[in-house]
Order: C-alpha cells, then sequence, then structure tokens
C-alpha cells in the first residue's frame, strides 16, 4: 500500500558512495511513469495535485516501492517478485523490464537488494500471531498476498530467465566493450591500457592479502631489500619463486630462484631450515632428504644474495607471491602478483599451472616430473606479468574470454550477452575447427548479474542452491541456524549486490512436533481467522426467516452465510460476515426488531479468547492507518463521486476503492483512504448522513492486499472438472466450538516472536537505500493451497 503525506514513516538521507552507485548504466530506463497502473475506481487528480507534487520534491533522492490501489488485491507470483529483484539491479539492461505489478521510484538509488525467506511460514501465519509478528508489520509499508511457488523458491529467485536478449533494444545499441565492461580483471585495471607501474598492488592492497609490510605486525625481524620510493613503467621486472617444507616451527624456505626480465635466471639456491623438517613436501617442492644433506645456506645468506641482486627500482614478480616473501622473511614495496592479475570473482584464483597453459601454451609442473621447478615457475609468471602489461586488460579478457573464463563471446558482434545462457560452455563437437555450437536460449538472471560485475550470496541450509549448475555465479555460506545467518550478513553482505538469506526455525519446530508437519496448525488458525468474522444474532421472533435476517445486517457489510438456530426457547442466527468490519460495525450498533433490541456478540471459544486485543492492534496497523470502511451504500449513493463529495469534510482523499462490479450486484461497502492519518477519527467520531441514509464507519480492520479474511484460508484445487460447492451454501450449519488447541501452539508462538526479532534485527543492519524483501512462501500440500506473504520496503535511516 502506498504511503500518503501524512505518513508517520521517518525517511532518512541519500545512500552514500557504494558498488551499486559504481555500476556502468548501459541500457538504463527512462525516468519511470508516474500515472497509475491499472487505475482506481475514481480520480482525485485536483485533491492531489498539491500532495503528491510536495512528496516529490521531498523525496527525490529517495527510492521509494508502492503499489497501485487497484493491483492491491491481486496476489503477486514468485516471478513477479524476481522480475522486480532483477530490474532493482539490472534496470533494462539484459533484457530486464519493469515490473508492471508495483512501482520502483528512484531505482538507480538502490544500492542492494537483501531477500529474506522465512521458510513454511503462510499469510496465515502472519494474521493468526500477528502480535508477535511486532518488527515485520511496523518496519514495511508494503505487504502483498503471494501464490505459493510450484517450485523451489529460492532457486527460482537466481535462476530465473530473463526476456530474450535480442529483442532488447540495449543488446543492439549497447557498444563493443559492454561485453568485458563488468569483467573482474576490468572493474580492477580499466579499459585502457596502462603502463607496467599501474599493475602493481597499492600497500593498502598488500596489507589485505598478507603480504609483509615494513614495520607491519609479525614482520619486525623481516629484512627489507634497499628500495627507492617509486618506480616508472621502465623500472626493471624480477621474477621469484621458492619452494617450502614443513617443519616443527611451521613452513620454512629450502629453495628460492630469482629470474630477471629476460628469463635468465640469477639465483637458484638450496636452503637448509634450522628447525627439523617434518615433510619435505616432494610432490610439490621436488626437495629430498639427500637433497639438502650437504647444504650450508641458510635462510640469511640468500636474503644478502636477493638484496645485492635486486637495484632499487626493482617489481617482483611471482604467483601468490605474498607466500613467498613470508617465507623468505623479506620486504620489498613494489609488487605485481599474476594470481591477482588475472582475476576471478570471489576472490578466487588461477593456479599458475593453468594459466601458463591457456596463455602462454606451455605446460609447467609437469606431473611426470617430480616437484615443481621454481626457475621455471619464476619465469612463467614473469611472462605472464609481462604478457599483461603488453596487451592491456581489455584485450586479455577479450582475447582469453572463453579459454580461460568460460565465459562464451557473443555470437553477434553488436549483442550484449551473446550465447551465454546456461552456463559456461561445454566441451562439444565443433564447426570448422572453430568454437563450439551453441544454441541461444534465454539467459538466466544469475549470469547476467554475474555478466554486470556484480555479485550475490546465500546464506542457509538449502542443499538445492548448491547443487544447482549455476551455483558458482555467486558465494554460498551454509549456516545452521537463523542466528548464524543474520551474524554473517552483518559481517559480509554489504559487500555484495544481492543477498538471499533463508530462515529456518519454522521448519525446525514442525520437525520435531508430535504431529510430524504443519496441517493441524494450518487448519487451527485457518478456522480461527474466519471465525472473526462470525456474531451471534438473537433472539428473534420464530417467524423470522434467514432473509430476515440479512435484510437486517446487510448494511454493515456483505453476507457470506446466515444460519437459524432454533432452542427450546429462543431462534438465534450465525452470521459469518465477508469482512471483518462488517461484522465489527454490527457489535458497534445496536439491533432493534419491534422495538426490541436484539443482542449481537461474537462466539466465544479458545481460539477467540484474544480477539479483542487483536482487532485493537490491527486497527493500528500501518497499512491501515490512513483508511477507514464505509458500510450501509445504496444504489443511488455508492459512486465514489458521492463518497468523495461527503467524505472531503474530514481531510484530502488519496483514493476510493469499492469492490469490482460482479454479476450486477450492489456494492454496499468502500474503502476510503486519506492523506492524512488525523482525518480518521473524525471521520469515525461524526455522524455522517447521505440523503436520508446514514452511513455506517469505523477504522479499516482488513489490509488492502486482501479482500476479505477468508483469503487466508487454504483454497482447495479441484483437478476434476466439477466446482465444489462452500459449506455455507450445502445447508451446513459452522462449527463454533474449537477443537483440541495444537499441542505445539505454544511453542509456534515463542518461535514466530524469535524470528520477528531476528527479521527486525538483520532490517536494522541493512544499509541506508537497501530493498528489503521478506517472503512467507505459502504451502501447496496434498491438493490444498495456503497463500504466503510478501513484504517489501526500501531501507531509509
Amino acid at each position: 500500500m502506498s504511503r500518503a503525506v501524512g505518513s508517520k514513516r521517518k525517511l532518512g538521507g541519500s545512500a552514500e558512495s557504494s558498488p551499486a552507485q559504481k555500476r556502468l548504466k548501459a541500457g538504463e530506463e527512462p525516468q519511470e511513469n508516474q500515472a497509475a497502473e491499472g487505475g482506481t475506481d475514481m480520480q482525485t487528480n485536483q485533491n492531489q495535485a498539491e500532495p503528491d507534487l510536495s512528496v516529490s520534491q521531498q523525496h527525490q533522492h529517495r527510492p521509494h516501492l508502492s503499489r497501485p490501489s487497484l493491483q492491491q488485491r491481486q496476489p503477486i507470483t514468485v516471478e513477479d517478485v524476481c522480475r522486480l529483484v532483477q530490474y532493482s539491479l539490472l534496470g533494462t539492461s539484459y533484457g530486464s523490464q519493469k515490473p508492471s505489478w508495483c512501482r520502483l521510484r528512484g531505482r538507480r538509488r538502490v544500492v542492494r537488494v537483501n531477500v529474506a525467506v522465512l521458510e513454511g511460514l503462510t499469510q496465515l501465519h502472519f494474521y493468526s500471531h500477528y502480535s508477535q509478528f511486532n518488527q515485520l508489520r511496523t518496519k514495511y509499508s508494503t505487504r502483498c498476498t503471494l501464490a505459493p511457488s510450484s517450485g523451489h523458491l529460492l532457486s527460482e529467485l537466481l535462476t530465473a530467465e530473463l526476456p530474450n536478449p535480442q529483442s532488447s533494444p540495449a543488446a543492439h545499441t549497447a557498444p563493443p566493450t559492454a561485453q568485458v565492461a563488468y569483467h573482474p580483471v576490468v572493474r580492477r585495471f580499466g579499459l585502457k591500457k596502462s603502463g607496467m607501474s599501474s599493475y602493481l598492488l597499492k600497500e593498502e592492497e598488500m596489507i589485505k592479502k598478507s603480504f609483509p609490510i615494513k614495520g607491519g605486525r609479525g614482520c619486525e625481524a623481516f629484512a627489507c631489500t634497499r628500495s627507492a620510493d617509486h618506480v616508472t613503467d621502465s623500472s626493471p621486472l624480477f621474477g621469484l619463486d621458492c619452494e617450502m617444507c614443513i617443519t616443527k616451527a611451521g613452513t620454512e624456505l629450502t629453495r628460492v630462484a630469482l629470474v630477471d626480465s629476460r628469463g635468465r635466471c640469477l639465483l637458484d639456491e638450496l636452503v637448509k631450515p634450522f628447525n627439523p623438517i617434518i615433510n619435505y613436501c616432494t610432490r610439490f617442492s621436488g626437495i629430498t632428504r639427500s637433497m639438502l644433506q650437504d647444504v650450508e645456506t641458510r635462510l640469511q645468506d640468500v636474503q644478502v644474495k636477493l638484496v645485492d641482486l635486486l637495484p632499487p627500482d626493482a617489481v617482483l614478480v611471482g604467483h601468490s607471491l605474498d607466500n613467498d616473501l613470508r617465507v623468505l622473511n623479506l620486504v620489498h614495496p613494489h609488487v605485481i602478483d599474476t594470481s591477482l592479475l588475472y582475476r576471478k570473482e570471489f576472490g578466487q584464483r588461477f593456479k599458475l599451472k593453468h594459466l601458463a597453459l591457456i596463455i602462454l601454451r606451455r605446460e609447467i609442473q609437469s606431473e611426470e616430473r617430480k616437484g615443481h621447478d621454481p626457475c621455471e615457475d619464476a619465469r612463467a609468471a614473469l611472462e605472464l606479468a609481462q604478457y599483461f602489461i603488453s596487451k592491456g586488460p581489455k584485450q586479455v579478457v577479450e582475447t582469453h574470454l572463453e579459454d580461460l573464463w568460460d565465459i562464451s563471446p557473443a555470437v553477434q558482434p553488436s549483442a550484449v550477452n551473446g550465447p551465454l545462457t546456461n552456463g559456461p560452455l561445454t566441451n562439444g563437437p565443433l564447426t570448422n575447427g572453430s568454437l563450439p555450437i551453441n544454441r541461444l536460449s534465454p539467459l538466466r538472471f544469475c549470469y547476467a548479474l554475474h555478466k554486470s560485475g556484480q555479485s550475490a550470496l546465500f546464506l542457509g541450509r538449502s542443499e538445492t542452491m548448491g547443487g544447482n549448475r549455476s551455483s558458482q555465479m555467486w558465494r554460498r555460506h551454509h549456516c545452521s541456524t537463523d542466528k548464524q545467518v543474520v551474524s554473517v550478513a552483518e559481517r559480509v553482505g554489504g559487500a555484495y549486490a544481492l543477498s538471499v538469506l533463508q530462515f529456518s526455525s519454522y521448519t525446525d519446530i514442525l520437525n520435531h512436533s508430535p504431529e510430524g508437519g504443519s496441517t493441524p496448525h494450518l487448519k487451527q488458525m485457518a478456522d480461527r481467522l474466519r471465525k472473526m468474522c462470525v456474531l451471534f444474532v438473537g433472539p428473534l421472533p420464530w417467524e423470522h426467516t434467514e432473509e430476515n435476517v440479512h435484510t437486517l445486517l446487510r448494511c454493515y457489510g456483505k453476507l457470506r452465510s446466515v444460519r437459524l438456530l432454533r432452542k427450546t426457547h429462543s431462534m438465534y442466527a450465525v452470521v459469518e460476515f465477508q469482512h471483518l468490519e462488517g461484522a465489527q460495525l454490527a457489535l458497534q450498533n445496536r439491533l432493534q426488531i419491534n422495538n426490541q433490541t436484539i443482542k449481537v456478540q461474537r462466539p466465544v471459544s479458545e481460539l477467540t479468547l484474544d480477539l479483542e486485543a487483536s482487532l485493537a492492534e490491527l486497527q493500528d496497523d500501518v497499512l491501515n492507518d490512513h483508511v477507514i470502511y464505509v458500510g450501509g451504500l445504496s444504489s443511488r449513493h455508492h459512486h465514489p463521486d458521492d463518497l468523495l463529495h461527503t467524505f472531503s469534510q474530514f481531510g484530502p482523499i488519496r483514493d476510493i476503492i469499492t469492490p469490482p462490479k460482479n454479476s450486477g450486484k450492489l456494492r454496499r461497502h468502500a474503502h476510503i483512504r486519506f492523506l492524512s492519518a488525523d482525518s480518521v477519527p473524525a471521520a469515525v467520531g461524526s455522524p455522517v448522513q447521505v440523503g436520508n441514509r446514514t452511513l455506517n464507519v469505523c477504522r479499516a480492520l482488513t489490509p488492502p492486499h486482501m479482500h476479505t479474511w477468508t483469503h487466508t484460508c487454504p483454497v482447495t484445487m479441484e483437478t476434476s472438472g466439477e466446482t465444489p460447492v462452500p459449506e455455507e451454501q450445502r445447508g451446513e450449519g459452522l462449527e463454533i466450538t474449537a477443537g483440541p488447541t495444537c499441542p505445539q501452539d505454544g511453542v509456534v508462538e515463542r518461535g514466530m516472536r524469535t524470528l520477528d526479532r531476528t527479521v527486525g534485527k538483520m532490517f536494522s543492519a541493512l544499509e541506508e537505500n537497501t530493498l528489503s524483501i521478506v517472503i512467507m512462501p505459502g504451502v501447496r500440500s496434498g491438493g490444498v493451497e495456503y497463500s504466503g506473504l510478501c513484504f517489501l520496503e526500501v531501507k531509509q535511516r
């Protein structure tokens, strides 16, 4: 539900610089259309013009999400949620499109997206345990009924297909560099070719990657080279590689090699550790006991030789060079690390052997030879660096996009996405010795996200995510508890454009319940919500029929069923209203028949003992604080224009929502949403009369995403062609007395309260301008469908 001008929600300022603000804007969408999608039953342009303008000026720097009024009661699907996530992160690039079911203004200022899935929960859980969900109902201003997913929701979020990229205008108008613009190598070093000094590690990078730094912790006893303060693009390169063994003191040096810029070996020395050797690591180092038996060279000796060999402006090159320098106990400030030149996503690194094979077309570290040759490895790292410097990052990526990074190049030069569809290319038949043949199929969201230079994180237990073929496109961290999920998200979530969190505590409750499932509890919750709309009316005159009762009560709202109870002394009626507000109005007003007052009361059972407290909380729902319910409309004055004229005396009206026309039947109620919450008590506390008819008014109790409270009840999915007849139309009465209370009821309530606090903690930790989506996925079980619920909010201060 979109927020009104008088909203009490406090919004923060604009977001600070973030990875999302540094994205390239290829294919960005035009300014969003401000017109309502789907329209409303009335237009209040004259009333809204000035307030909407002030809201636009006040919040122009803040992303905001809302739903058109008439679409609020339409359930959304998991696919709809996927479209919103895709649009929030990709804009209209890669074939992504604006979602039609909601409006996201200020999309470019959304810094990241956080999706939390509350496993096993439904809409029934939220409204049956409404008091326990304080964080969810106060922090999220948009709430939508969600149709249960037919597949695995978590997997669908990241593997959903985007529209055909070839049909997207952005696919044909993007510049040629767009295919590699978001590659991790290009993101780090840019597209332009630069001199050698541009690829040196900065001091903060060296600290982050655990290189020894002068004066750094644990480096106090390290030797330092005679290095100059600055180097130039013409400074000499030297390749360095070391072999190690395991001693009682840890990892120690056993061999070191140094080559010059021409690949000539300047130093190749065996080194004998001071401490007893536990493992020679012969498989990798090639070092044996006999090789070191007569060696007298120690660590200090090779340190002196290296300091003498390296000129002041020397640049050391190596693969994972931090390990070599630490085992040498040596500090040198000017380094190039080839494992960080040829970058992969998520900090992963290529092996030197693989880089040499793909880039240099040379096999090193052969399986036939026992151990590595440090001179060969140092020379390979040196040549890899020289190749990268000579070609530049753009050409390196374009040349080796497929053979090194396993990303297929575009079939058409103008296509941004090319044939990259469901994953990296696999070995297949070749055409004329060229690239493998690939069919063009829809692009998966996870790959589009990967190509756009954005990363995704999954936290939870689900094995489906890890087993998915495209799981390499996101970082996965297994968390055994909800508390651990939030803890990890607080630490690392800010580094990812999309984070998907799975909360499984309710599933744990079900697994430990005596029933072994959720069906008994779901049925009990559905029964409780339905009884909220049920009233006892009576005693009634014996001659009264169901039609008389309907005529007596229809001024308060539509009735779903009326059943007469003929007892020994009197007759009563059991009435079920379609809307909770209708039942509430009937309770508040005095009914009279032949000058006799008719008593109206709720049925009392274990399920309805705390109903009054729940109703008071529903009145204060953030979705209802601007809305009133009006009953008693007639064919002459139920038109929105009449209601607008009548209720404008209490304050500006944003919109009036009446039920859709149904088989020519009259719409006897409406919901009126004011711009200011202050208008609600004035409208409720004043008598409202149109013509000779007095209208019945109360605060709204039904959230705007629900037609009626019975929408939270299960829907039976019939496979035969027959339509099931509702219980109330069969002549069967409502069972008023509750069945036995579910043994896990108290445990569930405590679990809901704990889960809500966990979600609140997660929301508080989110960065400003983060789009937060919380999903209660709903349940499909045994031919019965229980709707889910989706909460949406853009985090502000």
